[in-house]
């Protein structure tokens, strides 16, 4: 099959999602995409854009980064498995341990798979096993995953759509109103409890941080009653908030955590739970059980150097200074275009993980708002998206490595674009 010869839009829209393909068609948004190096994407009619989305911060580094595609070109061609039949993953060891030294003690074992979704059903798992409970807890407007395990849990019903009406009714789910741990401590009494679900900073919910003293109540009251605590860190992990887990602000100890966007660099799928040595022996207690949770790409080659390699760079360009400082930066100048009344109403967040309110169109807690403020920024050539749990909310996750000039390309294109909007209130 000649693939050049195919129109990949007609093939998009035949055989994957044409209604996806739908919904960019009508927004005008870019198509196709010919390059994509650093902050930056450039679509097939050769357009430059800042992506202030970098696949959902999946893009750690920025996209392509060279010592991340260095290194897997390396591994392509030293004729290495990229999976191996019966013997043991040569980079899983290595990685595994870089991860549980960073996470801090308690964190002793690792389980590698390739998706955050998968992280987290797996983590799920593992928490019924150490438990002998099968009731969960998350809190309202977070996210934790499409599959079946953490999907009641997610903060909208809309991800729900396809399930509704079938009969598909999980029992022992609970969404708790954010930080509320009132209903938190109800909940967790009943006993029934295998883990809670936390994101230290909620990414669907709009970049909303959960206070540091709050969430330490929440691991308190965890302890108390016998619940398993996952800190989920799809979105955060891996040095997005400015320290290497966002769990890390509060000076928790989470019994397990979710890994996954952070370590792909935005080229190779793959995903982590950390958990302590007593979860990790609830599933795996005795080499008759060491093949008793598997998976064919548990550990792939590709994904381990993929996530060496991130490390490393992170560690050796001080990425995680860069964040905060960056950070604070973006957050100022936001500040700032708050302060002129223009329409933008807050910014949170923490680290590269930030959020902006902008006031709505038709009533000022309307979506229209920030759905035109997305329009109007890709006609500049910002990439972003609002965030689904919180939809008058901008949602960014750029590059760890932004510049500050790109902050200054982002913070104009965001109040030129405000500008507009105030005409049409």
């Amino acid at each position: 099959m000649d693939i050049q010869a195919i129109d990949p839009v007609a093939a998009y829209r035949q055989a994957v999602n044409p209604f996806r393909a739908d919904v960019i068609e009508a927004r005008n948004w870019p198509t196709l995409f010919a390059d994509a190096r650093g902050e930056f994407v450039t679509d097939a009619e050769g357009r430059r854009y800042l992506d202030m989305i970098a696949e959902n911060g999946a893009a750690t580094l920025g996209h392509r980064h060279p010592r991340v595609v260095q290194a897997l070109c390396r591994t392509i061609e030293s004729g290495s498995p990229f999976i191996v039949p019966l013997g043991l993953s040569s980079a899983a060891g290595p990685l595994a341990v870089r991860l549980c030294d960073l996470a801090g003690p308690g964190l002793e074992r690792v389980y590698f798979c390739t998706a955050g979704s998968e992280a987290v059903e797996n983590a799920m798992k593992f928490a019924v096993a150490a438990t002998g409970r099968t009731g969960f807890a998350a809190f309202g407007q977070g996210f934790h995953g499409f599959t079946p395990g953490p999907l009641p849990l997610a903060g909208h019903d809309y991800w729900r759509l396809p399930l509704a009406g079938t009969g598909w009714d999980p029992q022992g789910y609970h969404r708790v109103p954010f930080q509320d741990l009132a209903a938190l401590e109800a909940v967790l009494a009943t006993g029934e409890i295998a883990a809670l679900l936390v994101e230290s900073v909620q990414g669907l919910g709009g970049a909303r941080p959960w206070d540091p003293e709050a969430l330490r109540a929440a691991a308190e009251l965890c302890r108390a009653h016998g619940t398993l605590l996952i800190a989920d860190e799809i979105l955060t992990g891996i040095g997005r908030t400015g320290q290497w887990f966002a769990f890390q602000h509060a000076g928790i100890q989470p019994d397990l955590v979710t890994v996954s966007k952070g370590l792909s660099g935005g080229i190779v799928p793959v995903a982590a739970v950390l958990m302590s040595e007593a979860v990790h022996r609830s599933v795996y207690s005795s080499p008759g059980r060491a093949y008793i949770h598997n998976s064919t790409f548990e550990g792939h080659l590709l994904g381990m150097v993929a996530g060496l390699t991130v490390l490393d760079v992170i560690q050796d360009e001080d990425v995680l200074a860069r964040v905060q400082r960056t950070g604070e930066l973006l957050r100022g100048r936001i500040e700032e275009l708050v302060d002129e009344g223009i329409g933008i109403r807050a910014v949170r967040g923490r680290g590269l993980l930030l959020a902006v309110d902008i006031e709505g169109l038709s009533e000022p807690q309307a979506a229209d708002g920030a759905n035109a403020c997305v329009d109007l920024l890709q006609q500049q050539g910002v990439l972003l998206e609002t965030a689904a749990h919180a939809q008058t909310w901008l949602r960014l996750s750029p590059p760890l490595t932004l510049s500050e000039e790109s902050v200054g390309v982002f913070t104009k294109a965001l109040r030129d674009s405000a500008r507009k909007l105030t005409s049409q209130r």
